[in-house]
């Protein structure tokens, strides 16, 4: 039985059990299954990490307080601002009935949209998530190459993790949730280069697989708490680049880079200009629904990931610091 579960703050707040000022634009409920003895992978960024000596109520720089699930659940109710669920798994041997239970309580509550977060399990398991009602599920590479993945997550951090375990198990998902409904996350800022990363994100939206960005943010007791967050500008072509990628404005044709490893895009800087000028591209990505408010950056900025729509002034300075306009106003 399921006795306890972790809210994001910003989830408590929604539903009453802490206080604080609502966001109109928080609109996923999130939820972290609970393990005693923290998670069993080893991730060099992660709070949650085995030789972490961070709080357990962090994830990224995100506080998650831990509440009973029937307190949440009596909480949960029509009416809020939710327009999706998403269940945030740590990895420990009855996970997946833990989530089974979870999501079989929210939908006593709330008919809306589950995805899923979750290290790779059985086909069978993936079977069970989505018949307990996952829409979408996540599987985080995290990092953009084989080496780096075995660098932060695998071997060379005596973690469960290994590179082609992780592919084997999105293929494994796209047969049973389809492509489109298969996610996974990239973290700029744990030693690649842009055109590595440029190339993971292709890859992944060829095989039906939709890229989350996020940016390194280091968390005081891991591994990496004194490594810097990624150059905003790198980051922002990065964004620009899956943007295009996504909604098939660009192919693998279109892409390439400078002598410097500076991603290049084969396109006209005024078409660029505008095809970008909703600002929609420097948004928060992932599942329809999730803004994630301030996982990577403080709310005095910068922002890296935007949680809300930008000011014709914001959209702007992000398209100057993707190097598309200039600072002073002139293109």
């Amino acid at each position: 039985m399921v006795d306890l579960v972790r809210l994001s703050l910003g989830t408590a707040i929604e539903v009453g059990l802490e206080k604080g000022t609502n966001d109109q634009n928080f609109t996923t409920a999130f939820i972290m299954t609970h393990s005693e003895n923290k998670c069993s992978a080893n991730c060099a960024f992660c709070p949650q990490a085995q030789d972490s000596s961070s709080s357990p109520h962090m994830l990224s720089r995100i506080g998650w307080p831990e509440y009973k699930l029937d307190d949440f659940i009596h909480h949960l109710r029509p009416g809020l601002n939710f327009r999706r669920v998403c269940v945030q798994c740590l990895n420990y041997p009855t996970v997946v009935d833990d989530v089974e239970e979870i999501l079989a309580a929210a939908k006593t509550k709330a008919k809306l949209p589950v995805s899923i977060c979750i290290h790779p399990v059985s086909l069978g398991e993936m079977k069970r998530l989505q018949k307990a009602g996952a829409q979408k599920i996540g599987i985080a590479m995290d990092a953009c190459t084989p080496e780096l993945f075995e660098k932060i997550k695998g071997a060379g951090r005596r973690g469960p993790y290994r590179w082609d375990h992780h592919l084997e198990a999105m293929h494994q998902a796209l047969e049973v949730f389809g492509a489109g409904n298969v996610t996974t996350h990239l973290i700029i800022g744990l030693g690649e280069t842009e055109v590595e990363a440029a190339d993971f994100i292709i890859k992944m939206y060829e095989m039906g697989i939709t890229v989350g960005l996020f940016a390194f943010t280091a968390i005081r007791g891991t591994a990496l708490e004194n490594a810097s967050q990624p150059a905003l500008e790198s980051y922002r072509r990065l964004q620009v680049l899956r943007y295009l990628i996504t909604n098939k404005l660009v192919n693998r044709e279109g892409v390439s880079a400078d002598e410097s490893g500076r991603l290049d895009l084969k396109a006209d800087a005024a078409w660029l200009r505008e095809t970008l000028s909703s600002g929609e591209a420097f948004r928060v990505t992932g599942c329809s629904g999730c803004n994630r408010p301030y996982y990577n950056e403080r709310p005095r900025g910068p922002m890296y990931n935007y949680p809300r729509p930008l000011s014709e002034d914001e959209v702007h300075k992000a398209l100057a610091e993707a190097g598309l306009v200039n600072r002073d106003g002139r293109v």
